[in-house]
């Protein structure tokens, strides 16, 4: 038991000594340095030391009227205050760090490779929404439905485009789907596969692959630039498919055209 103890308190910044000395004052009681030291089998020179540490640190006393006794604060009491101090110091960590490279924050950006690490990402990041979340994607949405149940429970509203047909039975969120299918076919329609994600205007994911065997490549970021391109672009969908619905017609005719290589592409692809 007591090497456990030991081990615990090393944990907590108690030297080996310094552990070894509160023990046996808790064990024994009252003692002086040249007691504790015979009873250890230790020099007297590493215990006073010792209990010169511990007593700086209020975790040993001396007793009133003989300044050479010492006794051990109570472990309850000990305890306590071990956790009050490390809460204290952890908060001020948190506060003084997260002040840390503040300028460089929106340059940051972290690739992910692989289908299943993109997805574990999406899903936690999923989780981390307040307000408002845009996705456009391809990927059956059931992937993604405990954390859009959780989502529709805490009041986050998801907004969600797409080319193909989904399956969104009980999921709590809103879709605009350019499919003309009438039944959902698991999987992308086309060959790639893709997911774009935006969590409340503060952090985007992207991603995609070139097939639907092949891993999924992606970045995630929290530049402002890259998170309002991806948002522009899931609205702009959505736009264009409620004026398709509204007037009956795709209104991007060959007078709004621009001729560029991007709709020469799109048009190859239908």
């Amino acid at each position: 038991m007591s090497d456990f103890i030991i081990q615990e308190l090393e944990k907590l910044n108690f030297s080996k000594m310094e552990a070894q000395v509160y023990i046996t004052l808790i064990k024994e009681g009252e003692l002086n340095g040249s007691q504790i030291a015979k009873l250890l089998g230790a020099s007297r020179s590493s215990v006073y030391a010792a209990l010169n540490n511990l007593y700086k640190r209020g975790v040993v006393y001396s007793v009133p009227g003989d300044t050479n006794i010492y006794r051990g604060e109570r472990p309850e009491i000990l305890v306590e205050k071990l956790k009050n101090n490390f809460i204290k110091t952890t908060d001020i960590l948190k506060e003084k760090m997260s002040q840390l490279n503040t300028d460089k924050k929106e340059r940051n950006y972290i690739n992910i490779k692989g289908t299943n690490n993109f997805i574990e990402k999406a899903r936690e990041l999923l989780l981390t929404a307040q307000r408002e979340v845009y996705i456009n994607t391809c990927i059956d949405l059931q992937t993604f439905r405990e954390e859009l149940v959780e989502l529709g429970r805490r009041g986050v509203r998801v907004i969600v485009f797409s080319y193909d047909k989904m399956n969104i039975e009980g999921l709590p969120i809103e879709l605009y789907s350019h499919s003309t299918e009438t039944e959902y076919i698991e999987g992308c329609d086309s060959e790639d596969v893709r997911l774009m994600l935006v969590v409340d205007l503060t952090t985007t994911l992207i991603g995609s692959s070139q097939g639907r065997d092949e891993d999924i490549i992606g970045t995630f970021t929290e530049n402002s630039l890259l998170v309002s391109i991806a948002s522009e672009h899931i609205h702009h969908d959505i736009y264009l498919l409620k004026l398709r619905e509204k007037y009956g017609e795709d209104l991007i005719g060959e007078d709004i055209r621009i001729d560029s290589i991007l709709e020469k592409k799109l048009g190859e692809a239908e």
